[in-house]
């Protein structure tokens, strides 16, 4: 690039000036000024590469294709001597495309620079201010940081504002576009790669961050800066906009970054700044922007392995249209996980399923919950060992339909019971991000996370188990292979509860019966066996915490084995403890008759949820189970019960 042209560039998109310490009429040519008072060359293509970073995170709003065709424009303008790069610019800026390829107004290069000077003289709508721009807010560059957030450096406010701006105005054009926030507060988790290598997951999960030279003072301020932005832009845009502030200040470090959000699809951003990488004598401007370019792509199903940091890989995979898996690997012990997810539900046959939930909830549930309550409902349930995919995007789906459907009939908010398999070698889903994954897509209700293993719901099996002998059902009993078998009445045995004689048994019709009974009071369950346990938290929570932690296979297993032997005295089915045998027979009594839980499961478990149906009027329990099944082949939803 000339020196005429970085000089115009300079001048024209002053208001776009970062922390270079250069004032732009100091860099320029003025009448009358003497030669040697002229900044020198070298100190005007480095103001102007700045520049060129800026203008390039700012086209990134029109799409990640838009910067690479902005520099490539001014490339070809510099071959041909072609002085117009001012307007290539801000045709770009405007449209992000060349100069012809779509008419533009140049209302945002007129909202820039009353963003930045102020609007004396400079006539406008109001919805050019980005700061008035409804869901687009601008980032006050005078005002002071909010308590506990982190505050911004000027150029990067600067640039913000910017991104803001041209963001706010393509919205008045393009519906469906994704914006910024709202933000759900809360602290992020940071999981540590290796010494200088982290993963940071937001509270709200909208997207997974990696950061290789977190050691070091300014990478770990990328963490915190990415999360100030997020007031502002979307994920994918801040991505831009740290991209252009780092290689504008040129840290001494080098820094990798690698951003996975789901700003309307799944999508990852990935660049590395290395010392050095600035500009330098003969090094043209608009070619050293070109050379360090983010990698923009999309998630694929099957999984992407990048590298981070040290060399340790990092994958990223998209196993539903609504969920991206990140997973960096560790030189040593578990694999660090993260879940992103979209905002709401994509438009898959997850929706129609619900739609159709939602009429069988209307002709069938709504009717029969005006005479008797609908205690619980189960969204789904999920293997710890597998992760998310379209099973759950669906079982999430109908359930919140489920839900929606009963809250506008005013009925109370039933409890949401998440059931989790979690006897699978390793955990690749954490109870922490499920339960993130259920609060983004349902309505608000109570939610508790049971573990198929519950020491707990075995407590309430060995009660229930005794009931059945006590109604002279003994007889339809067998002992087969170590568990436990019942005739129903249709004259096959089926699996009672298996592996009696091992320490924990997860299996059977009588562990689901007795779930059921759980769900009916959850809160006296929890705070009994709290109380008695001297436990600092409800069993429930002691366990997921177990399984949260960043924990080798035989360290977790010792653990979950110390917890679920201080239930050894409730668990045997020999004898029923008397505190529990007084505390379910109160609970079932307080139900009454007609009490409703609600499972949404997989068509797989329909013949399965039939045999519970008929175990429960075995034990003569007051409460029903309905049960609506949905099949993902065919986006299809039945109800039984």
């Amino acid at each position: 690039m000339d020196l005429v042209t970085a000089r115009r560039l300079l001048t024209a998109y002053a208001m776009l000036d970062g922390p270079d310490g250069l004032s732009v009429p100091d860099l320029l040519d003025a009448p009358g000024r003497p030669d040697h008072l002229c900044a020198p060359r070298d100190r005007v293509l480095r103001a102007v590469t700045g520049l060129l970073f800026r203008l390039t995170a700012l086209t990134a709003a029109h799409g990640p294709g838009a910067p690479a065709k902005l520099l490539d424009a001014l490339a070809l303008s510099s071959d041909a001597h072609d002085l117009d790069a001012v307007g290539t610019v801000e045709a770009f800026l405007e449209t992000g495309g060349r100069p012809g390829e779509a008419a533009h107004t140049g209302e945002v290069l007129r909202a820039l620079r009353r963003a930045a000077y102020g609007s004396p003289g400079t006539p406008g709508r109001g919805g050019d201010d980005p700061r008035r721009a409804p869901g687009c807010p601008s980032p006050p560059l005078t005002a002071d940081p909010q308590p506990g957030r982190t505050s911004l450096p000027p150029s990067l406010k600067t640039l913000a504002s910017a991104l803001s701006t041209i963001r706010s105005h393509r919205t008045r054009l393009i519906r469906d576009l994704p914006l910024p926030g709202p933000v759900i507060t809360g602290p992020s988790l940071g999981q540590r790669v290796d010494l200088g290598t982290v993963l940071i997951s937001p509270a709200d999960h909208a997207y997974a961050l990696v950061v290789a030279g977190a050691r070091l003072p300014y990478g770990r301020s990328i963490p915190a800066l990415l999360d100030g932005l997020r007031r502002y832009l979307t994920p994918s845009d801040a991505a831009w906009a740290l991209w252009a502030h780092v290689h504008q200040l040129q840290p001494a470090a080098a820094l990798d970054f690698l951003l996975v959000t789901h700003d309307g699809a799944p999508r990852r951003t990935r660049w590395a700044y290395r010392p050095g990488s600035g500009p330098q004598p003969g090094r043209d401007p608009v070619q050293l922007c070109r050379d360090r370019l983010p990698s923009v792509a999309p998630v694929p199903a099957h999984g992407e392995v990048l590298v981070a940091g040290a060399g340790e890989p990092v994958t990223v995979r998209a196993p539903a249209p609504g969920i991206v898996e990140v997973a960096a690997e560790r030189a040593t012990g578990a694999p660090v996980r993260a879940l992103v997810y979209a905002a709401r539900t994509p438009p898959t046959g997850s929706n129609r399923s619900a739609r159709r939930a939602a009429a069988l909830v209307a002709a069938r549930i709504t009717d029969a919950h005006r005479e008797c309550a609908v205690l619980s409902v189960v969204p789904g349930r999920v293997r710890l060992d597998r992760g998310l995919g379209p099973e759950q995007e669906t079982a999430t789906a109908v359930g919140g339909a489920v839900l929606r459907r009963l809250l506008e009939e005013g009925a109370q908010a039933p409890l949401l019971t998440a059931r989790m398999d979690d006897d699978g070698p390793f955990v690749r889903l954490t109870p922490r991000n499920y339960r993130a994954y259920l609060r983004l897509r349902l309505p608000a209700s109570p939610l508790v996370l049971v573990p198929t293993a519950s020491p707990l719901v075995r407590s309430i099996a060995a009660v229930l188990y005794a009931r059945l002998l006590a109604l002279g059902l003994g007889h339809r009993v067998q002992r087969h292979r170590g568990g436990l078998y019942i005739d129903l009445g249709d004259g096959r045995y089926w699996e009672l509860i298996g592996g009696t004689g091992e320490a924990t048994s997860s299996g059977g019709l009588l562990l689901e019966a007795a779930l059921l009974t759980y769900r009916t009071d959850p809160a006296r369950f929890d705070a009994y066996f709290q109380d008695h346990l001297g436990l600092s938290d409800d069993p429930h929570r002691a366990m997921t915490g177990i399984l949260d932690a960043a924990l080798e296979h035989e360290a977790r297993i010792r653990r979950l084995a110390a917890l679920d032997g201080k239930f050894a005295p409730f668990t045997g089915l020999a004898s029923a403890d008397p505190g529990v045998l007084a505390l379910v027979t109160d609970v079932l009594g307080r139900a009454g008759s007609g009490a409703i839980h609600i499972d949404v499961l997989d068509d797989y478990y329909a013949d399965q949820q039939q045999r519970v149906r008929a175990l429960i009027l075995l034990l003569r329990l007051p409460f029903r189970l309905l049960s609506l099944h949905y099949s993902t082949a065919r986006a299809e939803v039945f109800l039984r019960g």
